[in-house]
């Protein structure tokens, strides 16, 4: 089915951007050059590539797709999350990621129409943290979001303690020896994620309460808090979670 395909194509394109972005961050670390702009910077960088043009016009197609899947995939429990409170949570989480990734699909499109794709992660950030704030009650509300960031940094980071990955990935397809390490270098890979949400998630709580939305960070100033040795780590890890991106790509179990 088309949308699978396009979700599919979607997990691909995610595994390329951490590729790119993980690998300049440690590279950043180790004073190789590099970049801690995340994926705004990994985007541009695809740009810049011969026929770098098309293959972010496949890239926004399967961003698109995946986008669309998730929010489906919520409303309609094609997952068989279930409407417990658990599954219900689960579904909120599916439309909150196909949300996001519409937004990141918008910058991508703005990219290729040489609309400069917006700005960079942090200011993007503090751009909407300060436009919240304005509201009644505003320093609450980002300080709430960034306690629900946290909490799914929490999250990541006992899936990536927890020996299981996805029910949804079939990985008995997969030799022993190579699902071993397949699972091994998932679990780094989501583990690093998870301590970036967290220093995201923490920047919004601060910001919250200071009253003050230069202190919000996005995936690029998060790294740039990072010490040097765990920015390496971190970097390295996220490249790990291309990894993951691109075993959901191809084994993930996708209903539509």
């Amino acid at each position: 089915m088309l949308l699978e395909r396009l979700a599919r194509l979607g997990y691909a394109s995610i595994g390329l951007v951490y590729f790119i972005a993980g690998g300049l961050a440690a590279a950043s670390g180790l004073g190789l050059g590099g970049s801690t702009g995340g994926q705004h910077t990994a985007f541009r960088t695809i740009l810049r590539q011969p026929f770098g043009r098309v293959l972010l016009a496949v890239m926004a197609a399967g961003l698109a797709g995946y986008a669309l899947w998730r929010v489906v995939s919520a409303f309609t429990d094609s997952e068989h999350r279930g409407g417990d409170p658990k599954g219900l949570a689960l579904r909120a989480g599916s439309v909150g990621r196909g949300l996001a990734y519409a937004v990141i699909t918008v910058e991508v499109a703005r990219l290729l129409l040489h609309r400069g794709g917006g700005s960079g992660g942090d200011a993007k950030t503090q751009h909407w943290t300060r436009a919240i704030m304005e509201k009644p009650f505003g320093h609450w509300l980002v300080a709430l979001a960034g306690l629900v960031i946290i909490g799914y940094g929490a999250y990541q980071l006992y899936a990536a303690w927890d020996a299981k990955l996805s029910k949804r990935i079939s990985l008995g397809e997969m030799d022993a020896a190579v699902r071993r390490k397949v699972v091994t270098i998932s679990r780094f890979g989501i583990g690093a994620r998870g301590v970036v949400f967290f220093v995201i998630g923490g920047s919004l709580v601060l910001a919250g309460f200071k009253h003050n939305a230069s202190e919000a960070r996005g995936t690029s100033g998060a790294l740039r808090a990072l010490p040097l040795p765990l920015l390496v780590l971190v970097g390295i890890g996220l490249v790990a979670y291309g990894v993951y991106a691109l075993v959901n790509a191809r084994y993930r179990r996708i209903t539509t």
